[in-house]
């Protein structure tokens, strides 16, 4: 379904670690449909501590991953990955099916 690389990995567990707010201590990242485009769909990345009835809940590298079961058959070949490059740094989500190689 969804695979994260290990520079997501070790960035996510770093913002957990930062993450302060006794609300987030048990948070989870969720991943939602940000929007839906001629591109295709384009997806978000957020920590969230609730977990609803729908979510799919998924452990990437030993990230609570939360994934709401409607979005779910979209995301079968996504890739998340950090990159840090001199123009800035970031999460990306990539799918490697699709010809323009990103979402």
């Amino acid at each position: 379904m969804v695979t994260i690389t290990k520079s997501a990995v070790d960035e996510l567990k770093t913002i957990s670690k930062a993450e302060t707010r006794p609300e987030h201590a048990d948070c989870g990242l969720r991943i939602y449909v940000a929007g839906v485009g001629d591109h295709g769909i384009t997806y978000g990345l957020e920590l969230d501590s609730a977990r609803h009835d729908r979510d799919i809940v998924l452990d990437l590298g030993g990230i609570k991953t939360l994934i709401d079961e409607k979005i779910a058959p979209s995301m079968q070949n996504i890739v998340i990955d950090f990159t840090d490059t001199g123009d800035g740094c970031g999460f990306v989500i990539n799918d490697p099916y699709l010809c323009c190689g990103c979402r």
